[in-house]
Parts: C-alpha cells; structure tokens; sequence
C-alpha cells in the first residue's frame, strides 16, 4: 500500500509540473505576441503636421503611411521667403504640385532626414493660409 501512494503522489507532481510548465510557456507566448503586436503598430497620426528636415526645409501636410524608414506625407505646402522681402510678412506659403517639375502632392520622405514633427494648431496662421488656400 505505501508503493502505491508513493505511486500516486510521484504522479500527481509530474502532471503538477507539466500543467505549470505549460501554463508558463502559454503565458511567455502571449506576452511575447502582446509585445511584439504592440511596437509593430504604426503610429496614426491625424491632422496636419510640420516636418522639419535636417536640410533647414519644413513642409506642412497630412502624415499617410509611416515606418521606422520612411514618411509619407500628402497634402503638401511649404513656405517660400519673397526674394526682397525682411519681415515675416514676406513669406508666402505654396501648394507644392505647382513646380516647373510638377511633382505630385505626395512626398516620401526618409526617416534619418526628419529632425521632428509638430502638429498644428487649427487656429495658427500656416492652418489659416492653408484653409484660405482650400476656398
């Protein structure tokens, strides 16, 4: 009799420690999934941005696709300094598209050349020239 409740209790500790192993590498897998489906999310971003490159350039526009190498940015303008002007007055903000090029209003812009983004107000005056633009 004392074989077979040595017999049992070997047992139920081995099927304990399956079900725990078990348990752990279910619980491991699952975080694991959790953690890599949390940074393989693409950020969404809504509105209109500033993108400022390391060139000294900034456009404004709507941020499409994005990844850890690339920008896509749409709805495009940028500012232009009028070649006599000295105040802040004589800027003119553009729609690119109009260029003796006539590029598209789509921009794919390499990640290692932004140096930040800013999102913009709706009630700041590069919004207003571009609401103004829209009419």
């Amino acid at each position: 009799m004392l074989k077979f409740e040595n017999l049992k209790k070997k047992s139920f500790l081995a099927a304990a420690s399956f079900f725990v192993l078990l348990f752990a590498i279910l619980l491991g897998s699952a975080l694991s999934a959790s953690a890599i489906l949390h940074w393989a999310q693409k950020p969404v971003r809504s509105g209109y941005y500033a993108v400022f490159l390391s060139n000294g350039q900034a456009y404004f526009g709507t941020v499409g696709d994005e990844d850890d190498k690339r920008l896509v940015l749409n709805n495009i303008y940028y500012i232009q300094k009028n070649p006599e002007g000295e105040t802040q007055n004589d800027m003119t903000l553009l729609k690119l598209g109009n260029e003796l090029h006539g590029p598209e209003d789509m921009m794919e812009i390499n990640k290692n050349q932004v140096m930040f983004l800013e999102k913009l107000k709706s009630d700041g005056k590069v919004m207003q020239a571009i609401q103004n633009y829209k009419k």
